[in-house]
């Protein structure tokens, strides 16, 4: 087999933007057969690979990319992966080479001779070499897949780094606009918030995910492939309320977007607030808890939309029952009625008070509404 023979043809139909299919498929039947080695290949490739021109260095690394990707694990010598990671690893500060770069180490990590050290090296010079945002869409999304390969398989090799995984993803998603990275980049939250203490950097991380609150796009109509906007408020959500840590960050501004006119905004901070209740400490809610009743309170008597009331009284009843176990007892509704000039005494009262001056009130107003604000606050207690 006249090995580089194919793979001059090969350069030369990626110049020509030829369908390489059955090259590709031959180097990769060769291989496997054993009639040529990884190592030839990386060999007839090297006055490519070590071009000064650029273009030529970027076929180089396409081809060795895509036989990679199709070889089936045993074609691959243990002994030969580290080395090929170490030269992608190399070639990330090579912008021309990094596409390609990511696509093979992607391919290499599902071997079982992919180890912990290779996970490393390969995060390192992700983050230290690569400026994702400066990649067209399918580079950074698959550098977000990449990472979020070695998050899932490679766990210990992420909690050895540590921090470093989480100020170099803060820095890989700073500016994404791309709704189907984001969508990668959002899952990837919750992942490295089981493996590593987000606590040194929570601000960082919350200040790149939360600026895209609240996901306010609208897919293509028709398209399939594109991500749709539930699918996304659902990731960012996740992400959001993923850790204790963010919880001081996130309730202020999650409050103030429940007074916007759009109705899917307000939903969708109302099933935000109703999330972190199970991720969050109880005391964070309380700085903003006669706000957000108000609101609240506003909503289920003047909204229009009961998507919006149901959302509304979903989060009343979830915000009670994560701060009313830290409060005692509040009074009953006849002690309440007695003394209504007396200071608010428990979270509870933001509630009980104005209800019970609507239900004593001569003129009785929207006594259906106030009736569902108190049902949603008994519940959270049962």
């Amino acid at each position: 087999m006249d090995i580089q023979r194919i793979v001059d043809a090969y350069i030369i139909g990626l110049g020509d933007n030829a369908d390489n299919t059955s090259l590709r498929q031959t180097l990769v039947d060769h291989i496997v057969k054993g009639d040529t080695s990884l190592l030839e290949l990386v060999q007839a490739l090297g006055l490519y690979l070590a071009s000064e021109e650029a273009s030529s260095r970027s076929k180089g690394a396409h081809v060795l990319s895509d036989v990679l990707i199709d070889l089936p694990s045993s074609a691959v010598p243990a002994q030969a992966t580290t080395k090929l990671v170490q030269f992608f690893c190399s070639r990330m500060a090579d912008a021309t080479c990094v596409p390609y770069g990511l696509t093979s180490i992607s391919a290499l990590q599902r071997l079982p001779s992919f180890t912990d050290q290779c996970a490393i090296d390969a995060l390192r010079a992700l983050f230290k070499e690569v400026h994702v945002q400066s990649f067209q869409h399918t580079t950074r999304s698959t550098a977000y897949t990449l990472l979020d390969l070695l998050v899932q398989n490679r766990p210990q090799a992420v909690k050895t780094m540590g921090d470093d995984v989480v100020l170099g993803f803060a820095q890989m998603l700073d500016g994404e606009k791309d709704p189907r990275s984001l969508m990668i980049a959002f899952q990837i939250i919750p992942k490295l918030a089981e493996l590593v203490d987000l606590k040194a950097n929570a601000e960082d991380i919350f200040d790149v995910i939360f600026c895209y609150f609240p996901i306010t796009f609208k897919n293509r109509d028709g398209d399939p492939s594109t991500i749709s906007p539930e699918a996304l408020k659902s990731a960012l959500r996740a992400a959001i309320t993923c850790s204790p840590h963010f919880g001081d960050m996130a309730i202020k501004p999650l409050v103030e977007k429940t007074t916007a006119a759009s109705p899917s905004v307000k939903i969708d901070a109302y099933e935000t607030l109703t999330a972190a209740t199970r991720v969050y400490s109880p005391e964070v809610f309380k700085s903003e808890l006669e706000a957000l009743v108000e609101q609240i309170r506003e909503d289920v008597v003047m909204a229009p939309d009961d998507k919006v009331v149901s959302a509304a009284l979903d989060a009343l009843e979830a915000v009670y029952s994560a701060v009313s176990p830290a409060s005692p007892a509040s009074s009953s509704l006849a002690e309440q009625s007695a003394d209504l000039g007396e200071s608010l005494t428990t979270p509870l009262d933001f509630v009980l008070k104005d209800a019970i001056f609507q239900l004593t009130a001569d003129d009785i107003k929207n006594p259906e509404q106030v009736g569902k604000l108190l049902l949603a606050t008994a519940r959270s207690s049962a």
